[in-house]
């Protein structure tokens, strides 16, 4: 409380709007002590480039850039959780038991995606080389699954590709 007291009664050298300000003398504004002022960019600025600027996000190795056995067990735990699929059914059982059956992960997300109509998955998961014949657990397949008209064209084509008739 002693060094409060004295900090208290020190002599007021900047000036403040207080009552120990009018003992301060005033200070002459010139414009001629100020230096210019540089310009600044207040915006954000990115360190990296995406689109035509320079990479996207598959070259970027952001999305997209995974292969096949890239996937594993968190990824389709991650899509599990990700979809609402656990929410709405209360268990991993459904999971477990495609995990159980051997399936590649991939194709699993591929199922699972197919029959949540979520185009972009496919798409990206269709291109980094799931298997569009795969079926499964109810013996149905990712084409049986999907709703969507584009979604179901996507399929298609993709088993085109692979020699299968639609």
């Amino acid at each position: 409380m002693r060094g409060l007291v004295l900090a208290q009664s020190a002599p007021c050298t900047v000036c403040r709007p207080s009552r120990a300000a009018r003992r301060c003398a005033p200070r002459p504004f010139t414009s001629s002590k100020l230096a210019p002022e540089a310009p600044r960019y207040v915006g954000a600025q990115a360190w990296f480039k995406f689109g035509k600027n320079g990479q996207n996000a598959e070259d970027a190795g952001i999305v997209g850039s995974q292969g096949r056995d890239e996937y594993n067990y968190d990824d389709v735990e991650a899509y599990f959780n990700y979809m609402g699929f656990l929410a709405t059914e209360g268990t991993y059982d459904r999971m477990e038991a495609m995990l159980a059956t051997k399936m590649h992960h991939i194709d699993i997300i591929l199922l699972l995606a197919c029959s949540e109509n979520d185009t972009p998955k496919v798409q990206e998961i269709l291109k980094a080389g799931a298997d569009p014949t795969v079926r499964g657990l109810d013996g149905k397949t990712p084409l049986e699954l999907a709703a969507k008209p584009e979604l179901r064209a996507m399929l298609e084509k993709a088993l085109a590709s692979k020699g299968v008739a639609v």
